[in-house]
């Protein structure tokens, strides 16, 4: 009869779950087609903002993304199917219906920015 002390029992079943999270993670690796490009708008006024427009595309691809009723000091983070450095443009209807628009994203060494919307327009912050 095979005996396993408890130490071994410990190391192994430690070893299945390091396995089985390893080959998780690189199974998902293999089955998404790109990192996303992410922007986080931040309403820095103290009226809340209709709609946010966000328009991105390349050659093959042009999507515009819609953000409804955007408090004041709320944030909210989208996710871009987009590669960093091709910019992207950013527009915020007022309730007042004056809009104002940007174009950002430009620095390619950045995944993820924040665009912070003031009373005086909007302003891009590399994040990471």
């Amino acid at each position: 009869m095979i005996s396993i002390s408890k130490k071994h029992l410990w190391l192994a079943t430690f070893g299945l779950l390091l396995f089985g999270i390893l080959g998780t993670t690189f199974w998902h690796s293999l089955h998404n087609p790109m990192k996303p490009l992410y922007v986080e708008l931040y309403n820095d006024t103290t009226e809340s903002i209709p709609s946010v427009e966000i328009e991105h595309g390349s050659s093959g691809l042009q999507e515009k993304i819609m953000l409804l009723r955007l408090k004041p000091k709320e944030r909210r983070v989208v996710a871009l199917n987009h590669l960093p450095g091709m910019g992207f443009n950013v527009a915020v209807n007022y309730a007042n219906k004056e809009k104002t628009e940007i174009c950002g994203g430009k620095s390619k060494d950045y995944w993820f920015f924040r665009e912070t919307i003031t009373k005086h327009g909007i302003y891009t912050t590399p994040v990471r």
